[in-house]
């Protein structure tokens, strides 16, 4: 079930589109990368969700649980072959040396018509480079930037919409946006423990300062 109170961006959107046309083809194998909390895990969801009436079978997995499946016990069934899949993997970057070649070779022998979108960080990007196999077989890609500053505040407006005037949450919004560096999650997490301490704090306004502090005590707990 997707949460529809996180609105895809344009980009996100976009992605949506490419991967959800790339896994029509016949043994599609796609590629989507950006940094982590950019909304990839989200783009997956909204592509199986939107093909939940198409014939061709989506399975958001991870990695490990996909070389699970793919292991080597047994040919998969008759009515299983016959079925049109699609792995959509989420964790793709974290691929040892030479499993993702290992992982596209067991797809096309037990699925032989099946499609496989590969979701990562860059290092996904590193892997694919290093196997002339797998750059070759790429028929797609796609990339998840940061949000932009605009994207950054409609994330963020309903969280802040009690702390302060326009122009004070505008400057907090504003904040959150440059120590977040435009990742949506890390953005979200801000929002959320700013518009906790306003709630504190009901007669002073929310100010950059206190993201400031937020993210100090963030850091600190990380250690």
């Amino acid at each position: 079930m997707i949460d529809t109170a996180h609105r895809l961006t344009l980009p996100q959107q976009a992605a949506v589109a490419r991967v959800a046309y790339a896994v029509e083809q016949p043994n599609a194998f796609a590629l989507m990368c950006g940094p982590a909390g950019v909304g990839k895990t989200l783009v997956l969801k909204h592509v199986a969700a939107a093909r939940q009436l198409h014939p061709r079978k989506m399975i958001l997995t991870t990695l490990a649980s996909a070389a699970a499946m793919l292991a080597d016990s047994g040919p998969v069934g008759q009515s299983d072959m016959l079925q049109p899949h699609t792995l959509l993997i989420d964790d793709a970057h974290l691929a040892r040396e030479g499993e993702l070649t290992e992982l596209l070779d067991r797809t096309r022998s037990k699925l032989p018509t099946a499609g496989l979108v590969l979701a990562g960080q860059g290092r996904l990007l590193s892997l694919v480079a290093r196997d002339s196999r797998l750059e070759q077989a790429v028929r797609l890609r796609a990339t998840l930037p940061p949000f932009t500053l605009d994207e950054s505040r409609l994330l963020v407006a309903t969280m802040l919409a009690a702390t302060g005037s326009l122009q004070e949450r505008d400057q907090v919004a504003r904040t959150i946006h440059e120590i977040a560096g435009g990742i949506p999650a890390l953005a979200t997490r801000l929002a959320e423990l700013a518009a906790v301490v306003a709630a504190a704090n009901p007669d002073r306004p929310l100010l950059p300062d206190d993201i400031e502090t937020i993210q100090r005590r963030l850091c600190l707990h990380a250690a």
